[in-house]
C-alpha cells in the first residue's frame, strides 16, 4: 500500500510539475537611460533591392528587417530617426515611390501573380482576386499612358531622387542625414565546403574530407555522391573480409552413420565469409548514402551597402558595405534560417553603423550602448 501510495504521488508531481510557461527574451530593447541624445535627427529611405529572386513580399520583408535593425543601431548613438510610415507617405505623395496597389503590365509584380495563376497552387477564389488584380492594373496603366504629360498621377510624374529632392526631404523633415542603401544578397542556402566535425557531424565529416582527398571536387553533387559511396562500399568490403564471422557464424553439421565406434562421421561446414564481406560492402555504400544527404550547414548570406547624404546640402558624407555569412556553431544551435538571417542584419548593420560614426560623427563614440542578442549563440564565419 505505502508502494502504491508513493507511485500515485510522483506520478502527480509529474503532472503538476510542468504546468505555466518558460519565458526567454530573444531580443531586449535598446537600454534608453544609457543613451546621450546627440540632437540630430536622420531618415532612413526604403533601400533598393538588387537581391536575385526578388519578389515583392520578400522586398518588404527585408526591407523592413534591415530598416528597424539600422533604428536600432542608430538609437545606440542617440540619432533618433523619422517614422517609416511618415517617410512612406512623403514618398507616396510626391511620386518619389508608388503605392503598393499601384502596378504597371510588364512590372515583376505583374509577372509575379501570372506565375502564381500558373502554378494551380491557389484556390479558384484566390486567382480570381490575382487575376482581377492583373486586370485592374493594365487599366490603370491604359489610362496614365492617355494622360498628358502634366496631368497629375501620369508616369510622367515620377520623380528621381536628386540632390534637390534629398534637400527637399530633409527640409520637410527636419533632419541632418539622409540614409539611403540597396539589398545587395540575401541568400539561404547550405554552406558548402564545411569540414567541421561538430557544425556538420561525424560521419559527414569522414566521407566529405575522405572524397575530397581522393577524388576532388566533382562537377555536381551526383558524382560526389557516387564518390562517397564508392569510398564507402571499399572500406565496408575491407572491414567485412577481415570479419569472416560477423554478422554471420559458420555453421557446422556433423553426421555420424552405422555403429559409433565403426560408423563414418561427415562434418558439413556452412562458411559465410563472402556473404559478411558484400553485407559490409553494402552497409558502408549506405553509410556513405546518408552522410552525403545528412550533415548539410544552412547558413544565411547578407550583403548591405549604405549611403548617407547631409540633408542640407544633398552631399555624400559616407558610403560602405557588408557582407555576412552566419552558420549556426554547432549541430545543437539553432537552424532556422530567419534566425540565421536575423543574425546576419544585426552584425551588418551594426558594423556599417558604427564605421559611419567614427568616419563622420566621431563624438559619438563615447561610450556606446552595447547591442542586444537578437538571437541563440551562432558563429560568424564572414564580415567583410
Amino acid at each position: 500500500m505505502k508502494f502504491k501510495l508513493g507511485a500515485l504521488m510522483f506520478i502527480m508531481l509529474l503532472l503538476t510539475a510542468a504546468c505555466g510557461q518558460v519565458t526567454k527574451e530573444t531580443l531586449s530593447p535598446v537600454p534608453t537611460n544609457r543613451i546621450v541624445d546627440s540632437g540630430k535627427r536622420i531618415v532612413i529611405l526604403p533601400f533598393a533591392d538588387y537581391t536575385p529572386d526578388s519578389s515583392p513580399e520578400l522586398y518588404w520583408r527585408r526591407n523592413l528587417l534591415v530598416t528597424e535593425s539600422l533604428e536600432d543601431e542608430f538609437a545606440r548613438f542617440g540619432l533618433a530617426t523619422v517614422m517609416e510610415e511618415d517617410v512612406v507617405e512623403y514618398l507616396m505623395d510626391e511620386h518619389i515611390i508608388e503605392p503598393p496597389e499601384v502596378f504597371f503590365v510588364d512590372t515583376p509584380n505583374n509577372n509575379y501573380m501570372r506565375k502564381e495563376i500558373d502554378s494551380g497552387d491557389w484556390s479558384s477564389e484566390m486567382m480570381a482576386e490575382l487575376q482581377y488584380a492583373i486586370t485592374r492594373n493594365e487599366e490603370v496603366e491604359k489610362q496614365e499612358q492617355k494622360q498628358p504629360d502634366n496631368a497629375v498621377g501620369g508616369s510622367a510624374l515620377h520623380i528621381s531622387l536628386t540632390t534637390p529632392e534629398v534637400t527637399k526631404i530633409g527640409d520637410y523633415f527636419g533632419v541632418d542625414y539622409i540614409i539611403r542603401g540597396r539589398l545587395i544578397e540575401f541568400e539561404k542556402g547550405v554552406a558548402r565546403d564545411d569540414f567541421n566535425p561538430f557544425h556538420v557531424g561525424f560521419l559527414p565529416f569522414f566521407f566529405n574530407s575522405s572524397q575530397r582527398v581522393l577524388f576532388g571536387l566533382a562537377k555536381s553533387e551526383n558524382y560526389e555522391l557516387m564518390d562517397k559511396m564508392a569510398i564507402g562500399g571499399a572500406l565496408g568490403t575491407v572491414i567485412g573480409h577481415h570479419n569472416e564471422n560477423f554478422p554471420f557464424d559458420e555453421d557446422t553439421d556433423t553426421k555420424t552413420s552405422g555403429h559409433p565406434l565403426f560408423g563414418t562421421t561427415e562434418t558439413d561446414v556452412t562458411d559465410y565469409h563472402a556473404l559478411n564481406t558484400a553485407l559490409w560492402g553494402v552497409a558502408g555504400a549506405s553509410a556513405a548514402y546518408l552522410a552525403h544527404n545528412g550533415g548539410k550547414v544552412p547558413r544565411a548570406v547578407v550583403q548591405i551597402r549604405i549611403m548617407v547624404q547631409d540633408a542640407h546640402t544633398g552631399r555624400l558624407v559616407w558610403s560602405n558595405r557588408s557582407e555576412v555569412e552566419v552558420i549556426p556553431e554547432s549541430i545543437y544551435a539553432n537552424q532556422e534560417y530567419r534566425k540565421l538571417v536575423g543574425k546576419a542584419i544585426h552584425m551588418a548593420t551594426s558594423s556599417l553603423v558604427a564605421n559611419f560614426i567614427a568616419s563622420a560623427e566621431g563624438d559619438l563614440l563615447t561610450v556606446p550602448v552595447p547591442a542586444s542578442n537578437p538571437a541563440a549563440p551562432l558563429e560568424v564565419s564572414e564580415n567583410k
